[in-house]
């Protein structure tokens, strides 16, 4: 089976109990990363919110008066944002072949993106070049560490779920070598409800 395709699977049951407990409780630590890539953005700037999940990134974007739009592949997570947040623009997408009708000014992927092998992290990071404006924003969060595993997932401790873990310097290479210039980076330590390994985040500009 497809390694995305099972973490799919494995959102769409959990989603209920993922939005109440990461939805209700945000840390102050992932406000500052969402903040840190706000700070690099204009005002009223166009956000595709990558792996948008229930939805609570894309509700704090527009809430700084960002036009915002969420794509996810779980359709149990894309239900609870649009009834959490009615006025957002939220649609069921393959992050790897999505296509927005306009270009964009940035593109923010939190924690969605490690579920791919890196040949789909590749495939993603080439779709997104094809609709970020030139200059454009990339905010992406990465769990830290070398290789792939398979771990348990803590909302359904019967199924492992796959997660392909980076350094941040093998980060910062791959993003250059898709044309984009690394503008500021932060990492936090593993909450005890997260998966247990650093959260690395990057911001990049797309130099086209």
């Amino acid at each position: 089976m497809d390694k995305n395709k099972k973490a799919i699977e494995i959102y769409d049951y959990i989603a209920e109990e993922y939005a109440k407990r990461f939805d209700a409780i945000v840390s102050d630590e992932d406000l500052k990363f969402l903040n840190i890539f706000l700070s690099h953005l204009k005002p009223g700037s166009h956000i595709v919110d990558l792996g948008c999940g229930t939805g609570f990134s894309s509700g704090y974007f527009a809430k700084k008066g960002m036009k915002t739009q969420g794509v996810d592949l779980s359709s149990n997570m894309i239900s609870i944002a649009k009834r959490n947040y009615s006025e957002i623009n939220f649609s069921i997408a393959d992050m790897r072949e999505f296509m927005p009708e306009e270009k964009v000014d940035a593109v923010w992927a939190g924690y969605s993106l490690f579920h791919f092998e890196k040949i789909h992290l590749e495939k993603t990071l080439e779709s997104i070049k094809s609709y970020l404006r030139p200059q454009g924003i990339l905010g992406i969060v990465m769990q830290g560490g070398n290789g792939e595993v398979e771990i348990t997932e803590p909302f359904m401790p019967s199924e492992k779920i796959y997660i392909r873990l980076y350094t941040q310097e093998e980060l910062i290479k791959l993003l250059q070598q898709y044309g984009f210039e690394i503008i500021d980076q932060n990492v936090k330590k593993a909450a005890d409800y997260e998966f247990p390994y650093d959260k690395i985040l990057l911001i990049a500009k797309f130099q086209s």
